[in-house]
């Protein structure tokens, strides 16, 4: 009984084992079940698809069938026969392009204008015009055609050799205008240069007596103009006319202009007439020291004619002086 007690309780583990393998191959069962189902939906779905794509596989086949009927039938032999008409058309082109290009070479026809674009009508009418003016040209030149082509190239040779002429002329002219452009620019910044060089030398001769002034020149007015400033003068205002100056005054303003014009040019004689009339003692000394300085300097021979004394100059071995008899009463 014990043997069977034991025997019979492995049977009952060996059973519950069996179970539960049962249970478990049941659930997988299940799973398998309902795995198959989604597939077999999909399946299914695909084959309605598969099913969809052939009735349009038909559909087009028929489609295809039939449009390949039409241009066999229809489309093609239009075709055909549209290619034979432009075969047609080209080949009696290509005849009237012959004979048109030995009536007139089509290089003539560009020089009057050319016929691109233009309708048959036009082209009449053109022709008709250009057929008045040979008429009209024959009866004014009897020459003929070679004559006038020969004189044509005669003429175009002529204009050629002209053309060359005056591009070479036009070349020596642009190198005219660069060096005369040149030259005035030269021209204006030494006037430029010679007018600040008139003032300082005019400034520095006034200076000698205490004076200052500036000097004008409009070169485009052809127009020259003094300033002077007297030290005395408390207003400072300059004085634009040298007719404003006293005598002695005016006259050395004059004599410092015109030292200032003999220092920028060149003359181996120089003479100065009764320059010191009108001053006074003092400006006569320092007008004297000045000029007798100044042509020392300068080299030329000068000649100073004053009827006052001139003790006062100074002694150098290049001064000489000369005093004449009294005149008599």
């Amino acid at each position: 009984m014990h043997e069977k007690e034991n025997s019979l309780e492995k049977l009952q583990v060996r059973l519950k084992e069996a179970d539960n393998k049962a249970n478990d191959v049941k659930v997988s069962f299940e799973n398998l079940c309902e795995s198959a189902k989604v597939e077999i939906g999909a399946l299914e779905e695909a084959e309605r698809e598969l099913m969809m794509i052939d009735k349009d596989l038909k559909d087009a086949e028929l489609k295809k069938n039939h449009y390949e009927d039409v241009m066999s039938t229809k489309v093609l032999s239009q075709l055909k026969a549209a290619e034979a008409e432009y075969q047609d058309l080209e080949h009696r082109r290509r005849e009237s392009y012959e004979k048109a290009s030995i009536i007139c070479p089509e290089s003539e026809l560009e020089t009057v204008g050319g016929c691109d674009g233009s309708t048959p009508e036009q082209l009449s009418a053109q022709l008709t015009r250009l057929s008045q003016r040979l008429q009209q040209e024959s009866r004014r030149h009897p020459e003929s055609i070679e004559d006038l082509r020969m004189l044509y190239n005669k003429k175009e040779c002529k204009i050629l050799r002209k053309q060359q002429t005056y591009k070479a002329f036009r070349e020596k002219l642009g190198a005219c205008h660069k060096a005369l452009d040149l030259r005035w620019s030269k021209f204006q910044r030494n006037a430029t240069l010679l007018k600040r060089q008139l003032t300082w030398q005019f400034n520095g001769h006034l200076g000698k007596k205490g004076i200052s002034g500036h000097i004008k020149v409009n070169y485009e007015e052809k127009t020259l103009s003094i300033e002077v400033k007297m030290p005395q003068d408390a207003s400072s205002s300059n004085v634009h006319d040298t007719r404003g100056l006293s005598g002695g005054e005016r006259s050395f303003s004059t004599l410092c202009f015109a030292l200032a014009l003999h220092e920028m040019t060149e003359a181996p004689f120089r003479a100065m007439d009764e320059f010191d009339v009108f001053m006074d003692a003092v400006s006569r000394k320092i007008s004297l020291d000045a000029v007798v300085d100044f042509a020392l300097a300068q080299g030329s021979q000068w000649i100073f004619i004053t009827p006052h004394d001139i003790s006062m100059v100074k002694q150098d071995e290049r001064v000489k002086k000369q005093q004449m008899a009294a005149p008599r009463s």
